[in-house]
């Protein structure tokens, strides 16, 4: 998403951030996150995923950047793995 689409989608993002810990907040999460990301600051968002969900395992990547997948494909696995066996 480019800021422009994601400034616009702030109704919707207002309405997930309600309702997913409601309707899914209870059920076993992942969360990996690259901790150099500039887009999705760790700081601020780690800790909302973490009041979301009450079954969170965080998984930290320190040298990934925004596209996890580009930058740590087998520590994403890995945690997928372990998490979900």
């Amino acid at each position: 998403m480019m800021p422009k689409e994601i400034r616009a989608a702030h109704p919707l993002l207002d309405q997930l951030a309600r309702d997913v810990p409601v309707l899914l907040g209870d059920k076993p999460a992942l969360l990996v996150w690259g901790m150099r990301d500039v887009v999705f600051r760790p700081n601020a968002c780690i800790p909302r995923m973490r009041a979301a969900f009450t079954d969170l395992d965080v998984v930290e990547l320190p040298r990934a950047r925004h596209f996890i997948q580009e930058h740590a494909p087998d520590a994403i696995a890995a945690a997928i793995a372990k998490r979900f066996p």
